[in-house]
């Protein structure tokens, strides 16, 4: 589908240059509990990652967008360094962005775009949790001009689809200059653009598939019961 976990995976591949074929799995008609993408991600969430690379071995399977970007980066040997202090610099603010910033935004979007009446309480929790998510980017972005440090790295291409929220959910991009800059110049990149471009389809299926929705499919989208 056309969220920012799954942008961090096409970014990833057009990054490091790697021939894909994209598989759309309809979220919005409960494609990812039917038992075969179950059989590959128990968790029933995309994006998985199926990696036929070596014909003569059985596939390797990997769900967790930053579980795959990891994976990606160490079988081709880029965008995460082998050595430490480094590696370890980049993996802190991976998980910044895997245990943080996705979780938080994720909430955010919920009570604020899909059920934002009567639930004032958690509404204004998650906004001033991302609003501080927020601000610690962009006052890292301050020091350095990558997540990381010197070097562009998977917790960039990790971060990046997120931050295009800011706006939507009611910050002014010009209280986060860093961040916004930042923001400029990875958007730039001609694998970044071309990763963007590669779900341009699925995003205009999930539109049509999110405006047709049953109440019982976004029910069982959004786990209600």
């Amino acid at each position: 589908m056309a969220s920012p976990n799954v942008r961090k995976v096409t970014i990833m591949l057009e990054e490091l240059g790697l021939a894909y074929a994209f598989r759309h799995v309809a979220v919005f008609r409960t494609g990812q509990f039917e038992a075969d993408f179950l059989a590959l991600n128990p968790n029933g969430k995309v994006p998985v990652l199926v990696d036929r690379t070596a014909p003569s071995q059985p596939p390797v399977i990997r769900f967790e967008s930053a579980a795959i970007l990891i994976y990606l980066a160490e079988q081709h040997g880029q965008l995460l360094p082998a050595d430490e202090p480094e590696r370890g610099v980049v993996l802190q603010w991976l998980m910044i962005q895997a245990c943080n910033v996705g979780p938080m935004l994720g909430q955010l979007n919920h009570f604020q775009f899909a059920a934002r009446d009567g639930n004032d309480y958690a509404y204004d929790r998650y906004r001033n949790e991302s609003e501080r998510l927020y601000r610690l980017i962009d006052q890292r972005l301050a020091t350095t001009p990558h997540l990381a440090g010197d070097t562009y790295s998977i917790a960039d291409i990790a971060t990046f689809p997120w931050m295009a929220y800011l706006e939507k959910h009611g910050f002014d991009a010009g209280d986060f200059p860093h961040l916004s800059a930042w923001r400029d110049r990875i958007g730039a990149r001609p694998g970044v653009q071309r990763g963007l471009a590669a779900i341009l389809e699925a995003e205009a299926i999930d539109a049509e598939a999110l405006r047709t929705a049953s109440p019982g499919d976004m029910d069982r989208f959004f786990g209600r019961r």
